[in-house]
């Protein structure tokens, strides 16, 4: 009877993890719930203030008219698909009948609101399946104690927070991500070719998610070599003949990870095959706005890794980020073969979104599950030493917890609040007459209180559909940043958001800060929002921290 007793007391230990890992995504649950109707379509904006939602929403439209063709192929097509099935199951009566009530002018704006928070109850699902991979990924390499604190690590990180409110694709491509890598340690560990197929298709899934998200087909390549000797595979035994050399056999596994992740992009983005002569538009689009960047951007930031870096330290992961690249040389060192697939994937998505001229910290997204694995390296090696070292290391796990809890609690506490362009709005119709005109310095978006109800930017409300919408509380006179159109349009009220002026002025660009002269030589500043409302961020971030918190200026002519 001892061996049973023996298994009993092990399946014990194993079950008693349970219990951590459950309290865990209770608290990243409530951290992603909280302030997750932040800014969504209402009766004074029609858009949500996020400016990629409503591309989430493109399958959506398409299912509406009985196509499904998403006619928008900037992403793959995976995350439209699963936002359009969870809106069907949600809120299906919107697109029943003859005409559908979300193609009625009435219904629309509803279905609008309705279908954003579906897209976005889609990027807590998904991240909350992030940190049970991690957790799993973590305990394949770490063992279970390491598991929890790379769970702990990645449930509490504020960028992941942050953009577990917005649906857009970001979340659940560091999903299928991480899934790809938790299935390239496995290919090490147990040289099994079922996970090969596995991880092929996760690195189709993350390539249908968002194109770039293929790069990690590279882990799984990089782990068959890392793997033991082709003899070591016995359950190609039957599928190879005992005749295939090493090499052969390492290339049929390539090819067969490579034939799983076609498969598996073509299942769930066949638009970009079916409709290429949209999609190459689209791709070809991506591929040069990539080259070309935003020229303002770049120059108020010429180093895209020291970008990223910023963002990640501070407030993106905190002191994660030190403990991860400590991991990564740890892991180096102790020949942890395991660990090699995601220390490749990191550098290299690294490097990729760093050499891009488009700068946005939701790039990091698929770097997060990575750099909470990698983080709890360190720890482990500490807590496994003698009890001062055990407590330096649990001290660590408290203190960057503790940071990231800092981070996030303000996060979803300043989405739950009233948003800054409910202020700004009121400043403006406060300091304006009806008769009034109020100077913009592009078509009414995101990013400025909403002065008309189409809040959809120069591109969508210039679409047919549309322009019904149009509702301005003022007359509106696009200046753009031309100081003679500034004097010669008879303003009464100039609104300008940080989204417009802030690399501008950051780069010295000539005609903005003659424009910016200009405005304050005339006109005086009546009101202005916050802004990033964290503590202890030293520098700028990148304004895609800021889409809820946008520093709003609103100036009256003196």
């Amino acid at each position: 009877m001892a061996p049973p007793a023996d298994n009993a007391r092990k399946v014990d230990r194993r079950g008693g993890y349970v219990s951590p890992v459950a309290c865990l995504i209770l608290v990243a649950t409530i951290l992603r719930l909280y302030g997750l109707r932040w800014g969504l379509p209402d009766s004074t904006h029609l858009f949500s203030y996020h400016p990629d939602e409503y591309h989430s929403l493109r399958g959506l439209f398409s299912l509406a008219q009985g196509s499904l063709n998403p006619h928008f192929f900037n992403y793959g097509s995976l995350y439209l698909y699963v936002v359009a099935a969870a809106a069907v199951i949600s809120h299906g009566s919107l697109l029943l009948g003859p005409v559908p009530s979300a193609l009625t002018f009435e219904g629309l704006p509803e279905a609008l609101s309705l279908w954003t928070l579906d897209a976005r109850i889609v990027s807590v699902l998904a991240a909350l399946l992030t940190i049970l991979a991690v957790y799993w990924l973590s305990r394949q390499v770490l063992g279970n104690s390491a598991a929890l604190i790379g769970c702990a690590f990645l449930a509490t990180m504020p960028l992941h927070v942050l953009h577990s409110h917005y649906g857009t694709v970001d979340v659940t491509q560091a999903l299928f991500v991480t899934l790809c890598l938790l299935f390239s340690v496995r290919i090490i560990q147990r040289c099994n070719w079922q996970d090969c197929v596995w991880a092929g298709i996760m690195a189709g899934l993350a390539a249908s998610t968002k194109y770039n998200g293929a790069v990690v087909i590279v882990a799984a390549f990089a782990a068959i070599f890392l793997s033991r000797s082709a003899g070591g595979w016995p359950s190609l035994a039957r599928l190879c003949g005992e005749h295939r050399t090493a090499v052969a056999t390492r290339m049929l596994l390539v090819l067969l990870i490579v034939a799983s992740a076609a498969a598996a992009f073509l299942l769930t983005s066949p638009y970009t095959v079916l409709a290429w002569h949209e999609a190459k538009r689209d791709i070809f689009f991506e591929i040069q706005h990539m080259r070309a960047g935003e020229p303002l951007a770049v120059l108020a930031e010429p180093s895209g890794l020291l970008f990223h870096l910023k963002n990640l330290l501070s407030p993106g992961v905190g002191l994660v980020l030190i403990l991860a690249i400590m991991g990564a040389v740890l892991a180096v060192v102790q020949r942890r073969r395991e660990l090699y697939p995601l220390i490749g994937f990191a550098v290299l998505w690294m490097m990729l979104i760093s050499v891009a001229k488009v700068r946005y910290t939701r790039y990091e997204m698929s770097l997060l599950p990575v750099l909470a694995v990698l983080a709890a390296v360190p720890v482990t090696v500490l807590v496994k030493k003698r009890r001062l070292w055990r407590g330096l290391g649990y001290s660590l796990v408290i203190v960057a917890l503790g940071i990231n809890l800092l981070w996030s609690g303000q996060i979803c506490l300043a989405l739950a609040t009233e948003d800054p362009r409910v202020g700004a709005l009121s400043i403006v119709l406060n300091e304006s007459p009806p008769d009034s005109k109020i100077g913009l310095i592009q078509q009414p978006w995101f990013d400025i209180p909403p002065v008309d109800y189409c809040n959809g930017g120069k591109v969508i409300r210039s679409l047919p559909l549309w322009r019904e919408y149009h509702r301005s509380r003022r007359e509106l006179v696009i200046t753009g940043w031309d100081a003679a159109a500034l004097n010669n349009s008879n303003l009464h009220t100039v609104v300008l958001s940080e989204f417009t002026f802030r690399d501008g002025v950051r780069a010295g660009d000539p005609q903005i800060v003659g424009f910016m002269t200009q405005l304050l030589a005339n006109y005086e500043r009546r009101g202005c929002t916050v802004g990033l409302p964290l503590w202890a961020v030293p520098w700028d971030v990148g304004l895609d921290w800021l889409y809820p918190w946008p520093e709003i200026q609103v100036y009256v002519h003196q």
